[in-house]
């Protein structure tokens, strides 16, 4: 993956192609910044054709500051079309981005129109902007698809007017909900429509969150398993190590020995366990508490040892070592 060195206006307020302004603190990032999908002019691939675009990469540094929503695209390398629009964002050739929102609420003040509330599903690198400071919009239904030019203009807006006929439909609340919502005896729909907005929205957030704290859980629980798994290797590999230092299994047998221990340690490790060890002579020379004694007779000639009478003391203390002088003497194995 490459990082750009460019950052993008995603979102800002100005009024786009469609003829509204999508109101910036009302962006909905929390999911978009799970999966920050970077695409080429809201192009999904459905994985009908070889030929699709793919997406291009994902967003990095993503901030809401200043009525804006910016952030830094990061392109796939291994992806020839993506590399060639890196290429164009990196020498100035394309300039321009594009937000896909699905839209929550629609308003209209004095003439002008708002989308109020939106969740960002994607943003997409684009040829052309929608409006002078090169933002693009489009709008997202429940099924993911975008909305046509079309069906956006049915889109009805929730005017001055259509606020006072609401205003109109009384809606008691008991007190119970009263006290939820926190609102106060006198308290008007708007005061009512903004907690429950504000309750809709944690509820997102914290939705949003949920998701976080369970992908993290995930991957606890695979780190955590692979950490099991790489003990339990290291505990096979040395148990079988050590039955070859032992020369209670050639080298050869060892690869057949961990293949086993890892099917069903126990009983490969009682196998092992059970094993008559073979020690080497360096080995035997060194047991029975009497070391100094071992190396002494070892290091005296075949010859020096039978003229001294300590041949068959060696022969019954340490075979092994007889064997290696008696080489040594006769060239020929005992």
């Amino acid at each position: 993956m490459i990082k750009s060195t460019k950052r993008f206006p995603i979102n800002t307020e100005v009024t786009n192609g469609n003829g509204f302004r999508v109101r910036t603190t009302g962006v909905e990032l929390s999911h978009f910044k799970l999966n920050p999908l970077l695409l080429w002019m809201h192009q999904r691939p459905k994985g009908l054709s070889k030929d699709e675009i793919l997406p291009l990469g994902y967003w990095e540094d993503i901030e809401l500051k200043d009525g804006k929503v910016t952030g830094v695209p990061v392109f796939d390398d291994e992806d020839e079309f993506a590399m060639r629009i890196y290429k164009k964002v990196e020498n100035g050739s394309i300039k321009a981005a594009s937000a896909g929102l699905k839209p929550l609420q629609f308003t209209e003040t004095g003439g002008e129109k708002w989308l109020e509330r939106s969740i960002l599903k994607e943003a997409s690198i684009c040829d052309m902007g929608s409006n002078h400071e090169s933002v693009g919009v489009v709008l997202y239904n429940d099924q993911d698809e975008i909305i046509t030019l079309a069906e956006f203009k049915n889109t009805e807006f929730q005017t001055s007017e259509s606020k006072s006929k609401n205003d109109m439909k009384k809606i008691e609340l008991s007190e119970p909900t009263i006290g939820l919502l926190k609102l106060a005896e006198g308290d008007d729909a708007t005061k009512a429509h903004a907690a429950v907005q504000e309750l809709i929205t944690l509820t997102e957030t914290q939705k949003g969150e949920l998701i976080t704290l369970k992908e993290q859980k995930e991957a606890a629980e695979i780190k955590l398993a692979e950490t099991e798994v790489a003990s339990k290797t290291a505990t096979i590999v040395a148990l079988v190590d050590k039955a070859v230092e032992d020369r209670k299994i050639t080298a050869d047998q060892k690869e057949t020995m961990v293949k086993l221990a890892q099917g069903d340690f126990d009983s490969t490790k009682s196998y092992l366990d059970g094993l008559k060890a073979n020690p080497t002579v360096a080995s035997q020379i060194k047991t029975g508490g009497n070391e100094h004694m071992a190396d002494a007779l070892m290091k005296l000639s075949y010859d020096e040892l039978d003229k001294s009478g300590k041949l068959e003391k060696l022969k019954e203390d340490n075979i092994e070592g007889f064997k290696l002088k008696f080489k040594e003497k006769w060239n020929k194995e005992y």
